[in-house]
């Protein structure tokens, strides 16, 4: 069995109500409305990504291939993939009580759409370029 099958399974089982969404590259579980993990392939690594509450979280985030800057864990070893599936029950549990938080990136915040002002959105936007067509006087 791959690895994703033994995620994508280990999420599924976690209850009766887990649904499965794909994404672009890889597969989200939601449970009533709420966030429960997901992982995804991304430039040829599997990584994961459970919500976790306060106790569970910290043992996730203490793994050797937790990734700080944005918050997943790599799946490098088959005891990673053991690890990540014995967590899943607890991150259900989390989830469904609505206490369950995404593990925590160390990245720079960055602002929501309603911190950037009008004038900054028009200064971000890339400047137009003239048209490639030349215009014939007559």
């Amino acid at each position: 069995m791959s690895i994703e099958n033994t995620l994508r399974e280990a999420f599924v089982a976690a209850g009766s109500d887990v649904r499965e969404r794909r994404t672009v590259s890889g597969r989200a579980f939601p449970v009533d409305g709420r966030a429960l993990g997901q992982f995804e392939e991304r430039a040829g690594v599997l990584r994961v990504r459970p919500w976790l509450g306060d106790r569970e979280r910290a043992s996730f985030e203490g793994r050797p291939t937790f990734d700080r800057e944005s918050g997943w864990l790599h799946l490098v070893s088959d005891d990673d993939v053991r690890f990540v599936a014995g967590l899943v029950p607890a991150a259900y549990e989390a989830a469904s009580s609505g206490r369950a938080t995404p593990p925590s990136a160390s990245t720079v915040e960055m602002p929501t759409a309603a911190d950037v002002t009008l004038e900054e959105k028009k200064g971000a936007a890339s400047p137009r370029r003239p048209s490639a067509r030349t215009t014939r006087s007559r």
